[in-house]
Parts: C-alpha cells; sequence; structure tokens
C-alpha cells in the first residue's frame, strides 16, 4: 500500500509544478495579450506578427485597416489578433 501512495504523491507533486511553472504564466501571457489587443484604437502604431508596421486608420469589431505606406496611401486589412505590439510613441514608456 505504501509505494501506491508514494506513486500518487510524486504524480501530484509532478501536476503541481508543471500548473505553476507551465499553466500559470501561460495564463498571464494570454491575459496580457488579450488587453493588449482590447485597446488597440485609431492612430496607434503597430507591429504584425508578420512584422508590417502601419498605423490603425480604421477598427470595426475583429479587424483593422492599418496604413502602410503614407506617400502612396496603402492600407492593409488584418484581423486584430494579427497585431504583435503597440509601438510607443518617443517619450513613451512601453508597457
Amino acid at each position: 500500500m505504501r509505494p501506491l501512495l508514494v506513486v500518487l504523491a510524486y504524480a501530484l507533486a509532478l501536476f503541481a509544478v508543471l500548473y505553476f511553472f507551465v499553466i500559470v504564466p501561460g495564463q498571464k501571457k494570454n491575459k496580457k495579450t488579450r488587453a493588449m489587443h482590447d485597446s488597440i484604437k485609431v492612430g496607434d502604431k503597430v507591429t504584425t506578427i508578420g512584422g508590417l508596421i502601419g498605423v490603425v486608420q480604421e477598427r470595426s469589431g475583429d479587424t483593422v485597416k492599418l496604413l502602410v505606406d503614407e506617400s502612396t496611401g496603402t492600407t492593409a486589412t488584418f484581423v486584430v489578433y494579427a497585431i504583435q505590439q503597440i509601438i510607443a510613441p518617443p517619450g513613451e514608456a512601453k508597457e
């Protein structure tokens, strides 16, 4: 009966370690990313997951329209979840 308790204790300890070192940090990262996506507004300079940099011209639902090239007026439409980061203007601290 004792070996069963030892194995059970090890399995429980392994689960606890995985939970606190893998699952909890992942949930924190997802929460932070979701908050960033919710805070995107017109005029923000952003970077997409593909590396494209642009200024948000329009936001409607889950899509954003980015001005990619000011000289030609080139725009592109992306899903909000394709935005990797908001680029802070000079003088403002990044989160």
